[in-house]
């Protein structure tokens, strides 16, 4: 795989030199063969000789292996590893990609977890970064270019129980390395990007070092990647020299509501109990040869108002946890992050006067708009009593709603007849489940048109 040393440095990934750490499995193998298909040439580093091999027979068989080369090597020892970059660059003329993907995984609880397990977690993965970063930044400025992949972990940015304590420091180290790294890098032809994954099924991780019941129930919910695509996602972002990748898409949201309420996310977190999906066996849900139907978001905002609706430890979780989070969100962001929005959701928070205390309470709610305001519907999950907010606004009908950066008083009237048949079919089609909460409920589900007292301060969502 020598590569002509007077050639010029390529357009990543096409004809690059690229060395991957753990690239022999799992997501590394996904990224390895990625950019073997992208025409890149790479050097595959691991510790585990029948990894090595069976890595080496699949590409193979695909017809991929002549563009990869293996090298077995601990990259916490800090001099193979060196030598392994040293290999690498000699053997291509330079080194244009380096992905630190290495990892140590052992998920357990601190009292229960060895003080050299832990330290072997930070060594594989945060040492074994920082001495690749070092080898190889000189090169690739030498060369005039070249980007570095650091594999981070939503477990490094939400801390919550499951992850072994020593697992997410060792991705917060990467995170906050990388960020750190990528900023003194702005600007230069060198990349520093940042990859920080949801749950990822289908590998070993969960196969054989991580118990599906680590993870908590919540994540049943959430979508599961699979690693060709959150290799997609690294050579996406690699093309676009993207200083961070997050994947899924909705880990952004995720994020930013741990950084604004990481107490409500972690007793959300702590709700329901361990995950009961084998995260080792699945990937992401798909349904093939799917008829025409209600849009995906429709389908997956059914799927989880039929949950809470029928699952009493669900609706527990919703009522502790992700109400009191989503009214942190809003009312902190001036409602322009929301659970709902996060779900491609129309969402607003509206405050009420309470009936018999006459103190202002905030609830969160979906809305459909019409005739210039806002329909929402008082669903309480299917419960069979009315929300206490409904009753607010029936005996106090002014009250004030936050939407899309905007806070506005607003006149509440209770629908019926013609008009709300009209509004709930524009609920319907908004989330389909609300007609599982009807069902359910028992009773006709108040729907209140909210209209704006001050028609400047209409919404813009």
């Amino acid at each position: 795989m020598k590569i002509d040393d007077h050639s010029p440095a390529p357009a990543p990934p096409k004809g690059s030199v690229c060395l991957v750490t753990g690239g022999e499995q799992g997501i590394g193998l996904a990224i390895t063969r990625a950019l073997t298909r992208q025409g890149a040439h790479v050097h595959v580093a691991g510790i585990s000789p029948q990894h090595l091999e069976s890595a080496a027979a699949d590409l193979e068989a695909e017809g991929l292996g002549d563009r990869v080369a293996f090298h077995q090597v601990d990259v916490s020892d800090r001099a193979a590893y060196e030598q392994c970059i040293a290999d690498v660059h000699e053997a291509g003329g330079r080194l244009d990609i380096l992905v630190n993907n290495a990892a140590f995984t052992q998920w357990r609880d601190v009292a229960d977890m060895s003080v050299e397990d832990m330290q072997k977690t930070m060594r594989t993965g945060y040492d074994a970064m920082v001495v690749g970063v070092k080898a190889v930044l000189p090169l690739m400025r030498a060369a005039g270019g070249g980007t570095i992949v650091n594999m981070g972990s939503s477990a490094g940015v939400v801390f919550v129980k499951g992850p072994s304590a020593s697992y997410a420091a060792a991705k917060a180290a990467i995170n906050a390395y990388t960020q750190v790294l990528s900023a003194e890098l702005a600007g230069s032809p060198v990349n520093a990007m940042l990859v920080r994954p949801g749950t990822v099924g289908g590998t070993e991780f969960f196969g054989r070092h991580v118990p599906s019941q680590r993870m908590p129930r919540l994540a049943d919910f959430l979508p599961v990647s699979t690693p060709e695509q959150v290799a997609d996602a690294i050579i996406d972002g690699i093309l676009n020299k993207r200083a961070i990748v997050d994947f899924p898409g909705y880990l952004p949201a995720l994020y930013r509501a741990y950084a604004l309420a990481p107490g409500a996310v972690r007793k959300l977190a702590a709700l329901g109990g361990p995950a009961r999906r084998d995260f080792a066996a699945t990937g992401p849900r798909r349904a093939a040869g799917r008829t025409p139907g209600p849009s995906k978001t429709a389908r997956t905002l059914t799927q989880l108002m039929e949950k809470v609706g029928s699952a009493p430890w669900a609706l527990a979780a919703v009522r502790a946890g992700l109400v009191p989070l989503d009214t942190t969100l809003q009312h902190k962001t001036s409602g322009r992050l929301s659970v709902g929005r996060t779900l491609g959701v129309p969402a607003l928070l509206l405050t009420t006067t309470g009936a018999r205390t006459g103190q202002p309470r905030p609830t969160p709610l979906f809305y459909a708009e019409h005739n210039g305001g806002y329909a929402v519907v008082g669903s309480n999950f299917g419960s069979p009593h009315h929300p206490a907010w409904t009753t607010n606004l029936i005996k106090t009908p002014t009250a004030s709603i936050t939407a899309a950066g905007k806070q506005m008083p607003v006149t509440a009237r209770l629908v019926t007849g013609p008009e709300r048949e009209d509004i709930w079919q524009k609920i319907l089609n908004l989330a389909p489940g609300y007609q599982t909460y009807n069902d359910r409920s028992g009773r006709d589900l108040r729907v209140f048109h909210l209209q704006p007292t001050d028609r400047d301060q209409q919404h813009g969502s």
